[in-house]
């Protein structure tokens, strides 16, 4: 393992620590396992819908939002790789309910590449790209929903671009879908590529209210530097401004942007920035504006961290590690993961939190507050005390006079060290159920806090979901969202994938780590790439047996 330097914030208050409580109950989002669960935006069904609905397939990187206008309506989305067996890659899900998150109906956001309905064939991301994810979710208070996300093509051209679709009637119409940045159409991955993007929306009365921001990171192919770019509409999601840098004065690559609005309609801006390239630093930064994102403050570092990032588990820098041509000189199965910040604002503060390594290597969720964005009187503190277990990927969120923290952690993992990845032992085998969804809250504008347990089922990361290519991956976020004292979390599970063996690992090359799906999948012995993980196709109903079987799931807490 790659040794990292200790946190060079302090830690001068210890938060409160309490032993957490068990949720009442978990609802399955995405229902992929019976006929008719999976409807078009018109409440009709197509060929892609179909086969969403019984495919037992992947969905990861979650997105959830309650609507102020009716709180009993909640909407969620996800990277859904149900839409493969139709489109050849992952679409963007979309699901709705109608009574606080406790049962769901299951949709996509229209454009697919097989969508011929009228809204998708005039969404602009119709015949444009044929993936699509990384969700974003926010509503207005008139009941609009605002639906961000990026869509791109694996192969080339990539055309990596952001979008923004629009619900009307609290989530329930679809009314259109707006290109917001679109990347270059270049080759061999050397042009701009808009990813990783972030959505809030002002809901407060003030002049700003119903403004939608939009932030996200823009690969610059070749180029070493990220930035994060930023764009708002005011007209409810019809069209967006022309992108600005918001972080042209970071040195470093910066990535995963987190937007927040205050109550006065100060908009915040949080993102990290990485050691690449030099003379780039590891740490947390804070933007806010305060005229409705025409323009920013100058960056403030709120933390400079030791960085949990995948990488520094595979023995060569892979940020993920699978079986075959994917394994790693470790000889560990993990997903990709990476230290990330979440911002959130309401009468106490600005409230920051993001997941960092200790000087022993354990992650921890460190938290701070400041009265304006500007100045930071407090120092950060991590949200427990608890000496076992890797915390990770937080979202933060506050209404009510409760702020809410919802992370991903480890300390169930009965082979817990600091030196793995969750879920594996030392001797690169599945420690079974090893993560668990957990929230954090604090009534006292973040000066302590008290966790629950919502996750009633414990999961492992490290189920090799990700099709053909048999690695983990398990997306780069969770989400809350809290309004008016109602909070939902939604996050990614394993509790449905079925157990086996990958039939393209016989004899002394099946490893039997415990990470395989059950599939009855073969591979052309006269394939010249066989026995290589190139096989099956997304479309071979083997891979619909439950091997692949990601969920969703979610809860008001």
């Amino acid at each position: 393992m790659k040794r990292l330097i200790p946190l060079i914030i302090a830690i001068t208050t210890l938060a409160l620590v309490t032993t957490p409580t068990q949720a009442a109950g978990n609802a399955r989002v995405t229902r992929d396992a019976k006929a008719g669960t999976y409807l078009r935006y018109d409440g009709t069904s197509d060929a892609t819908t179909s086969a969403c609905s019984t495919s037992r397939r992947s969905q990861n990187e979650p997105a959830v939002a309650v609507d102020p206008h009716n709180t009993n309506v909640v909407t969620a989305g996800s990277n859904d790789y149900c839409a493969a067996l139709v489109n050849g890659d992952a679409w963007a899900g979309f699901y709705r309910s109608t009574n606080g998150g406790t049962s769901w109906q299951d949709s996509l956001v229209p454009g697919y590449p097989a969508d011929t309905s009228a809204a998708g064939m005039a969404s602009p991301a119709h015949a444009f790209c044929n993936a699509a994810g990384d969700p974003t979710q926010s509503f207005d208070n008139a009941g609009r929903l605002f639906y961000g996300f990026i869509c791109f093509n694996r192969s080339q051209p990539q055309n990596g671009s952001t979008f923004v679709a629009t619900y009307g009637s609290d989530g329930a119409h679809y009314v259109r879908t707006a290109l917001v940045d679109k990347g270059t159409p270049s080759g061999n991955s050397a042009g701009l590529f808009e990813d990783k993007i972030n959505l809030a929306v002002d809901q407060t009365n003030g002049p700003s209210s119903g403004n939608v921001y939009v932030a996200w990171a823009q690969f610059a192919g070749f180029a070493p530097n990220d930035r994060i770019l930023f764009s708002r509409s005011t007209d409810h999601g019809k069209t967006f401004s022309a992108p600005i840098s918001a972080s042209p004065e970071v040195v470093g690559a910066a990535q995963f942007a987190d937007l927040a609005v205050g109550p006065d309609g100060t908009v915040y801006l949080t993102y990290r920035t990485f050691t690449f390239p030099l003379p780039g630093t590891n740490a947390i930064w804070l933007q806010r504006s305060t005229d409705g994102g025409v323009s920013w403050s100058a960056p403030v570092q709120v933390a400079g961290i030791a960085p949990f990032d995948s990488s520094q588990f595979s023995g060569n820098g892979t940020g993920d590690c699978g079986d075959g041509p994917f394994s790693c000189p470790t000889g560990l199965t993990f997903e990709r993961f990476s230290s990330l910040s979440a911002v959130a604002a309401d009468s106490t503060g600005v409230h920051v939190v993001w997941n960092a390594e200790t000087a022993n290597g354990q992650a921890k969720i460190f938290a701070r507050s400041s009265p304006d964005g500007i100045s930071w009187p407090t120092d950060a503190a991590s949200i427990d005390s608890v000496a076992t277990g890797h915390q990770w990927f937080p979202d933060i969120a506050s209404s009510g006079g409760v702020i809410t923290v919802v992370f991903y952690d480890s300390r169930a993992d009965a082979a817990y060290a600091p030196g793995l990845p969750p879920g594996n032992t030392a001797g690169g085998t599945s420690s079974g159920g090893a993560v668990d969804t957990l929230v954090a809250e604090s009534t006292d504008g973040g000066a302590t806090w008290t966790e629950s347990l919502v996750s009633t089922v414990s999961s492992n990361f490290d189920w090799e979901t990700h099709g053909r290519m048999r690695i983990p991956f398990w997306g780069d976020y969770i989400y809350v969202s809290s309004v008016d004292g109602r909070t939902n979390v939604a996050w990614t599970d394993s509790r449905n994938l079925v157990a086996g063996s990958d039939p393209r690992e016989t004899g002394s090359s099946d490893d039997q780590d415990g990470f395989d799906g059950y599939q009855t999948c073969t591979w052309d012995p006269n394939d010249i790439n066989a026995p290589s993980y190139s096989s099956p196709s997304v479309s071979d109903p083997c891979l619909s047996q439950g091997g692949l079987d990601q969920n969703i799931y979610g809860m008001r807490v």
